[in-house]
């Protein structure tokens, strides 16, 4: 089990900074008026940022065939996530009216950013921009089975325009593979000025995506506090979200990361993926559809606890496994 310390030096911060959005919250320093300005700073200015600086970084995005599995993989994933979810859903008793619906989602999708980051930048530091940009890259295949599949699972029809799938984040990682394929690096080394500007432009961007993640699990910990304690605790639902995401899901990430003819670095993005938690932004989903926003939190709370034991037996064992 070595490096479980190290495992959670990088997971405890996570957690304790979503507690201190939570504290901020109750000590009215982070008010609900605050929410929509801090939360489109996140999505449409510091998480792109953040996604631009490591893709463009990133030349093994330059294979098409490394992006095409990414992608395809990411979408599979949630498919699977989602249909095992609905299936223990079921079996655990739940129905329409009583949170399937944001169990599924909650459950069905591992959390794909703010905690699976900053494990990969511990773990693989040799490498960092390579994994990162293949992790942003994978997470639009992520977003992509999110809302199709999960958001007609969410709201029980499915979208009513593909505007709906357009964020910041994903123009961003669109924008940053075209850059990278068509080289963008390359052609501005040609002159010493395109050359300056376009470092001074990587830079900003390094710099504006240090701030998402200090914003992003603030935010994530004032949505947490202000469901907490509205409905009674569901042991069913913290049963059937381990068992989905603690010991189901993980035997198929890492089977798919053992068989499938991937590059290394999306086999160390695979192994994070298998070990983390559920995904925190469908409370956020469920809260703004009208769906059960404490059964989708029930969800993340359980997860994300059990997660800080899981977490290093999953990764611990998963390198052996994938020869890592």
């Amino acid at each position: 089990m070595e490096g479980i310390p190290q495992i959670l030096v990088a997971v405890v911060p996570i957690y304790c900074l979503m507690v201190v959005g939570g504290g901020l919250r109750r000590a009215r320093v982070l008010g609900p008026q605050m929410d929509d300005g801090l939360t489109k700073l996140v999505i449409h200015v510091l998480y792109p940022a953040l996604i631009l600086d490591k893709v463009l970084r990133a030349e093994l995005l330059r294979d098409f065939s490394v992006v095409a599995w990414a992608i395809i993989v990411g979408f599979a994933v949630i498919v699977i996530g989602l249909m095992v979810a609905l299936l223990i859903g079921r079996a655990i008793g739940l129905r329409k009216g009583t949170g399937w619906r944001s169990f599924t989602l909650t459950a069905g999708v591992q959390n794909y950013g703010y905690v699976a980051i900053p494990l990969l930048m511990v773990f693989f530091p040799e490498n960092e921009a390579a994994v990162l940009g293949v992790l942003f890259t994978h997470s639009l295949g992520v977003e992509l089975g999110i809302w199709t599949l999960g958001m007609f699972i969410l709201r029980g029809k499915p979208m009513k325009s593909p505007r709906e799938f357009i964020s910041g984040p994903m123009v961003a990682v669109v924008v940053g593979l075209l850059m990278v394929l068509a080289r963008v690096d390359t052609l501005v080394e040609h002159s010493k000025v395109t050359q300056f500007v376009f470092e001074i432009f990587l830079n900003l961007l390094h710099w504006l995506g240090l701030a998402a993640f200090p914003v992003g699990l603030l935010l994530i910990g004032t949505v947490i506090s202000d469901v907490l304690g509205k409905e009674r605790y569901s042991l069913r639902i913290g049963v059937g979200s381990i068992l989905v995401r603690m010991i189901v899901m993980p035997m198929v990430i890492l089977s798919i990361a053992k068989f499938l003819p991937v590059v290394v670095e999306f086999k160390q993005v695979l192994l994070v993926q298998a070990a983390m938690p559920s995904a925190v932004a469908p409370i956020v989903y469920a809260r703004h559809y009208g769906a059960n926003a404490a059964a989708a939190m029930h969800v993340v709370i359980t997860t994300s606890i059990v997660a800080i034991i899981t977490i290093p037996v999953t990764i611990a064992f998963g390198r052996v496994w994938l020869g890592l």
